[in-house]
């Protein structure tokens, strides 16, 4: 009996082993990627589009490492603006301040690494997906790359530089900082191969305005230039954006239509949120009492500059129900909305109303069901026009500069500057 016992455990014994041995014998990740992905143009299709998915996953990161630490903002309620957003508001930032993480600005870029060693792979698997085709997407995958380190070099100025994708686990991952030359050398060289490689354009409106072009690339590279201090290089840049979006520059009135719904004819680049995407960020940044039921906004404007805006004299009087001189900006429901008059209140604090509402000058807010789809603007014409006028003031060009500055006042219906009151006091000053 013992005999026999014996026996049946040797038996079970060896059949699990064999079962484990087959059952353990999977493919290192490696192979994952490189033999069962890439094979066809569909894709690498979906893992571009993840590309601009991993975009959109940074824009807490953009906006609190730009936005977030200009004169635009005071803080929201205590639980939405933490004792990290506190900081960077004060400019007093400290090493263990989370907001301070880069890891998924470098996840998207271990992404786009990837799609670029990768996605040519698809070329010799797939017959029906054309070279013409690929060259495009690695067009954008390079603007795309080029845009998350243009970000980070603003903010930190000295970053890792990593160009290829992490597949192994003998690969280095302890990159050491790189200079702000180098980083922004890397960018411009993305930029190069963006430029030439990328779309004209897209039928559908939101490839058009959500996906990198030829546009997209020439007004980054122009912020890229401004970075530098290469102003005549922005007016290069700036060139060719002049000649299709001057004439699309929208009517005063029609301004709204920039927040909602967004994509306008003046837009160039917005990352695009819709109903069956990732839910846009932006809404609950902004988002008050009455239309949150837990924290409140993160951000408020600053009355401050809505007070300095008020100050200008642009007209002999405010007109009845504005709350500025600027009759087409300022009014109630427009693009802010004071503190006392929402529910529950701010004290001093200004809702940003034009991320929030569903049109101007009366108070009406978006639905819940059209809330997660607030595009993220990156880049419109007026940006453009702002980069030119400060590139052509440096160049102590100052006439060209103020036609810039007009014709961004005479679209939001505000009187122009007297001729020679950009730099007037600058130039008068010798040797400066």
């Amino acid at each position: 009996m013992t005999a026999r016992i014996k026996y049946c455990i040797l038996i079970v014994t060896i059949t699990l082993s064999f079962s484990c041995n087959k059952l353990l014998e999977v493919d290192v990740p490696d192979n994952l990627v490189h033999n069962e992905f890439w094979q066809n143009r569909n894709q690498v299709f979906a893992s571009l589009i993840g590309l601009y998915t991993s975009v959109q996953g940074n824009l807490n990161s953009y906006q609190i490492w730009g936005d977030i630490r200009s004169s635009l903002y005071e803080p929201g309620p205590a639980e939405a603006f933490t004792t990290n957003h506190a900081q960077f508001l004060s400019h007093d930032i400290y090493p263990d301040n989370s907001l301070l993480s880069w890891s998924t600005v470098y996840k998207s870029i271990g992404w786009i690494n990837s799609f670029i060693k990768n996605a040519p792979k698809g070329l010799t698997n797939d017959p029906t997906f054309k070279e013409e085709e690929l060259k495009t997407m690695m067009g954008e995958a390079h603007g795309l790359r080029a845009l998350n380190y243009f970000y980070l070099v603003r903010a930190f100025k000295e970053v890792p530089l990593i160009t290829e994708p992490y597949e192994s686990d003998n690969q280095q991952v302890n990159t050491i900082a790189s200079p702000e030359s180098a980083v922004l050398d890397l960018i411009e060289a993305d930029l190069t191969i963006a430029l030439a490689q990328a779309p004209e354009t897209f039928e559908e409106v939101t490839y058009r305005y959500g996906r990198i072009t030829k546009n997209a690339v020439r007004a980054l590279w122009a912020d890229v230039k401004l970075w530098k201090n290469d102003y005549q290089g922005v007016l290069t840049m700036c060139a060719p954006l002049d000649q299709q979006y001057q004439s699309r520059l929208l009517a005063p009135l029609e301004w709204y239509s920039i927040f909602n719904p967004g994509n306008s004819a003046e837009s160039i680049l917005e990352l695009q949120h819709v109903q069956t995407g990732p839910a846009s960020p932006v809404y609950n940044w902004f988002a008050n009492f009455s239309t949150t039921a837990t924290t409140g906004p993160a951000y408020l404007a600053n009355p401050v500059n809505l007070s300095l805006a008020n100050s200008e004299v642009l007209y002999p009087t405010a007109l009845p129900g504005y709350i500025s001189s600027d009759t087409i900006r300022f009014k109630e429901f427009s693009s802010y909305r004071l503190g006392s008059s929402i529910a529950n209140g701010y004290g001093n604090g200004v809702e940003v109303y034009k991320f929030l509402g569903q049109q101007a000058y009366q108070l009406s807010y978006r639905p819940n069901n059209d809330r997660r789809t607030v595009n993220y603007i990156l880049y419109r014409y007026r940006e453009i026009l702002f980069m030119k006028a400060e590139a052509l003031a440096m160049l102590n060009r100052y006439a060209e500069a103020e036609e810039m500055i007009n014709l961004i006042r005479e679209h939001c219906n505000i009187p122009l500057l007297n001729p020679g009151k950009v730099g007037k006091e600058k130039s008068s000053s010798a040797g400066y």
